[in-house]
């Protein structure tokens, strides 16, 4: 009988534990039924300006289920916290660098004011759903943290206007951007290759870029509508037609896709000064011969018929012969 009891007792048992592992298999199927699920973290702006404010966005699908905690962190450390369950149900906790506005931050979001270049890196939030799940799920997004130039580059020539065989001269620059900027020439909307962008640091963790040209002009960087490439800091034609268009000259400033920005100036062929008319001999004869025809006309006063009126004459005209003679000279 104690035999019978006995086995009767170790049935028993083994459909408590039976009953009891598939208690736990249809509690865990009911944890993954009811899992957190579609977490996504978005950080607007993804590229926040330095000393502005940026705002992550936790979005959720918890299905039937009530909320344990939504938590926020930057690399491996929590930096916000918020629990419906306790009071007050935003926590802040000491992040360098870190400043959360509490008044706008909530269960699906949270916002930081007053950025520094120090927090560009990944952020994650991580979202737990109350019991009897207590399931929890978490998405990552990174955030760049930058300073664009508060004005559009600076573009400088030697010259205003130029024509085939000078040589053009021009300097570009920006003011301090983080990331840095990258600068290039075009003329006529062709790239032209140049040396590699100069990088300046400035006190504040900034850089300023600087790019110079130079660059022999040809005929051919003047025309218009016709296919180009670029090699060695020349631009070369398949086309030999020339248009006498005039020559434009770019430079663009971008930062990756965050930013872009250009300035430009439109050279072309200078104008020519006009060539004076030349004096010829026969113009000297003929003003000598005018000269003497006024001292010697009969309608002339009385006092130029004195051997002192006839030579203050010659004087006169042989000073202005030779001064004819000189412009005569200087204009061939």
């Amino acid at each position: 009988m104690n035999v019978f009891k006995r086995k009767l007792f170790e049935c028993e048992c083994r459909s408590y534990v039976f009953l009891g592992l598939l208690l736990l298999a249809l509690l865990n199927c009911g944890i993954v039924l009811g899992a957190t699920r579609n977490v996504v973290l978005l950080v607007e702006p993804p590229a926040v300006r330095r000393q502005q404010h940026v705002t992550l966005k936790c979005t959720y699908d918890l299905k039937n289920a009530p909320l344990y905690s939504v938590k926020f962190y930057r690399g491996s450390l929590e930096f916000y916290r918020f629990s419906p369950g306790e009071l007050p149900h935003g926590k802040v906790f000491p992040f360098p660098g870190i400043n959360v506005d509490l008044s706008l931050s909530n269960a699906s979001q949270v916002v930081i004011r007053n950025v520094g270049f120090g927090l560009t890196g990944n952020f994650s939030c991580e979202v737990t759903a109350d019991a009897p799940y207590f399931s929890t799920a978490t998405a990552y997004a990174y955030m760049q943290v930058v300073e664009y130039p508060e004005k559009r580059p600076m573009l400088f020539t030697e010259q205003n206007r130029y024509e085939p065989g000078d040589v053009l001269r021009a300097n570009c620059s920006t003011l301090p951007s983080r990331p840095k900027a990258e600068l290039k020439f075009t003329i006529n909307n062709i790239v032209v290759n140049t040396q590699e962008t100069q990088y300046i640091p400035t006190k504040d963790n900034l850089f300023a870029s600087r790019l110079s040209l130079k660059l022999q002009l040809q005929a051919i960087h003047f025309q218009t509508g016709v296919a180009m490439s670029h090699l060695s800091n020349s631009i070369y034609a398949s086309d030999s037609r020339a248009s006498g268009g005039a020559l434009v000259l770019r430079c663009t400033a971008q930062i990756g896709n965050l930013y872009q920005e250009y300035r430009e100036i439109e050279l072309g062929v200078p104008q020519r000064d006009p060539v004076p008319a030349r004096v010829t001999h026969s113009s000297a004869e003929s003003l000598q011969n005018f000269v003497f025809k006024i001292f010697s006309s009969s309608s002339s006063p009385a006092r130029f018929s004195s051997l002192e009126s006839r030579l203050m004459t010659i004087s006169l005209t042989t000073a202005l012969i030779g001064a004819f003679h000189w412009l005569q000279s200087h204009t061939r």
